[in-house]
């Protein structure tokens, strides 16, 4: 018998699709039987590239996360403001919400991580699972709960997250303090790329031994002149956009997999952030990090990285000046280490199918 399963994923960077997508492959392979209709802003290509099965796309957004000014910097105000407005005719939106589940008939929702669907799937009496390393409410509450009418909004927040059946806390992970009667510690998620050093480096003509460099900020903006960089010995950078510079390539015109660039990467350079720190982690690259020191989820993903591969932090105004020489070498001096096992999405399918049998 078909089950139809709505997966809404956020759109506030890459890494809730990095964590969602082995979840979604994990159940399909074991419940071929599903028909997955998928919610979400991010662009189709990548949605299309980590999820190995069809499903039907509704490029739309049921959340919004947190307001940045770019990768790095919130805009506590802009955000405020936002869930001021999303939270002024509350009732009414959920309830609109239950009202769409129910007529498609679906028989589970996982959201990544939306609160609205989970509290619509509640109302609607569709079993529902939240999935993440953080929550919108701790990081309302962190920068918005000293905004009128601050109270109100986290309050709603969290009595949405409150009704799901489970939340399903993906290591590493905030304490998620306030939700730990539905909270269920999973380990760690990611897709391990296949390691393409050698077929880079023949497309680019690079000499054999020739370092691989990447750089990525997570899917969102932010501005690094890449082309007032120094010239590194024996590295050559992959970069988000197109430089005519002779030692940087644009990674997108190599058509890879991102999991696969990462893995044939020898060093990567990243703000922190769950997708990339536990992908590069797993496939034995090195890290340098610029911090975004307010951003509450960053101690926990930093101690777990500093405890699962090698990684330095590199302030942010030698990131733009392209200072990170030093830190390179010694960074990828460090002695490796053994690499995390990515347990997550097994248990999570398990948790999921046992829902919907």
């Amino acid at each position: 018998m078909k089950k139809r399963v709505l997966i809404d994923i956020s759109s506030h960077g890459f890494g809730h699709v990095s964590q969602t997508a082995p979840v979604i492959n994990a159940l399909l392979g074991s419940l071929p039987c599903i028909e997955l209709t998928v919610r979400s802003k991010v662009p189709a290509r990548l949605l299309q590239g980590r999820i190995g099965h069809p499903f039907e796309l509704i490029q739309e957004s049921s959340d919004f996360g947190i307001r940045m000014k770019n990768a790095i910097d919130v805009d506590a105000a802009a955000t405020a403001a936002s869930y001021t407005e999303f939270h002024a005719d509350w009732e009414s939106r959920v309830a609109t919400e239950a009202a769409w589940l129910h007529a498609a008939s679906f028989d589970l929702v996982l959201a990544n991580v939306s609160y609205l669907p989970l509290k619509a799937a509640s109302l609607a009496g569709i079993p529902a699972v939240a999935l993440c390393s953080l929550n919108w409410a701790d990081l309302y509450r962190h920068y918005c709960l000293g905004f009128p009418g601050g109270e109100a909004v986290h309050r709603e927040i969290l009595e949405a997250y409150s009704s799901a059946a489970a939340f399903l806390r993906i290591e590493p992970a905030m304490p998620m303090t306030d939700l730990e009667g539905i909270a269920r510690q999973i380990g760690p998620i990611a897709e391990v790329g296949r390691n393409r050093a050698e077929e880079i480096r023949d497309r680019l003509g690079l000499k054999r031994g020739e370092r691989i460099g990447l750089v990525s900020m997570g899917g969102m903006p932010y501005s690094i002149p890449f082309g007032k960089w120094p010239r590194f010995e024996k590295m050559h950078w992959l970069v988000p956009e197109r430089t005519v510079r002779p030692d940087m390539t644009c990674f997108e015109s190599l058509g890879m997999p991102f999991g696969d660039l990462i893995a044939s990467s020898d060093a990567m350079v990243m703000k922190p952030g769950y997708g990339s720190f536990v992908e590069a982690a797993a496939s034995g690259v090195a890290v340098l990090y610029v911090s975004r020191k307010d951003w509450p989820e960053e101690p926990f993903l930093v101690d777990w990285l500093k405890s699962h591969a090698r990684c330095l932090e590199v302030e942010r105004e030698l990131l733009e000046k392209g200072e990170i020489a030093d830190a390179l070498d010694k960074l990828l001096a460090m002695p490796e280490k053994s690499k995390p096992a990515a347990t997550g999405a097994a248990q999570a399918s398990d948790f999921l199918r046992c829902l919907l049998t």
